[in-house]
């Protein structure tokens, strides 16, 4: 059952969602300002906050300000339940509040609001190396990390598949690849397509870097003249 954290400094408007989202079938804790949402927020996790603004001790873009200095708190959908101005309301919206709804409530439009802020949100899985897209793709946070990983290769991948083969043959560093001789471009072939499948430029404990950023380091300038310039027969250039 999803977690509800209802932040609201007027004692019936809590009562009243607490009693109608426990009936919907949620698990429902109360807070009467943002420093109780926070506190509780920190302890114990909720999988959605539904969130007043006009509120003593820390209102709620208070609340918003320092949720979005909190990696862990900035995960969790907020929607905004108040009776401000448009302005207030606007400025919750620049907060990142996910959603915004105006008193009075009706628990319908509210119950639809967090079946949708609810469900798993799409990930960025990085930037295409061939077009800059950033394609996305649902995945589990609980699930362990190798089937995470397995789950963004499987969603690079699928979208590398849209683009042409023209599209490939138009990457400036294969290009450049093509103008080795076939018996020396093993390495940084094989290190491109890893890339254009899979990697996309991670960054990580396995030290995968992207290739442009690569290619702007000496270190492989120099490998990459040296096997233009290497005669010798099964040089370590080639491979």
């Amino acid at each position: 059952m999803s977690r509800i954290l209802v932040v609201d400094d007027e004692p019936t408007i809590r009562t009243f969602l607490f009693e109608g989202l426990t009936d919907a079938g949620y698990t429902v804790t109360t807070a009467g300002n943002g420093a109780e949402a926070l506190n509780h927020a920190r302890e114990h996790g909720s999988d959605a906050v539904l969130l007043d603004l006009l509120m003593p001790v820390m209102d709620g873009l208070s609340f918003l300000r320092e949720r979005q200095a909190q990696p862990d708190l900035a995960r969790v959908p907020v929607v905004v339940l108040s009776a401000a101005s448009m302005d207030v309301l606007s400025a919750a919206t620049r907060l990142r509040a996910t959603a915004v709804l105006s008193k009075p409530l009706d628990l319908d439009v509210l119950s639809a609001v967090l079946q949708h802020v609810l469900r798993r949100p799409p990930r960025p899985v990085g930037t295409c190396p061939i077009c800059g897209a950033t394609p996305m793709a649902e995945l589990d946070p609980a699930a362990p990390l190798a089937r995470r990983l397995r789950a963004v290769h499987s969603a690079r991948r699928a979208h590398i598949l849209l683009h042409s083969a023209a599209d490939v043959a138009r990457m400036p560093l294969r290009q450049r690849l093509l103008q080795l001789p076939a018996d020396r471009r093993d390495i940084l072939t094989d290190w491109l397509y890893r890339d254009l499948r899979q990697d996309w430029g991670d960054q990580d404990r396995r030290s995968v870097y992207s290739i442009d950023e690569a290619l702007s380091s000496p270190g492989l300038h120099r490998l990459w003249h040296d096997m233009v310039r290497c005669a010798y027969p099964g040089c370590c250039h080639g491979g």
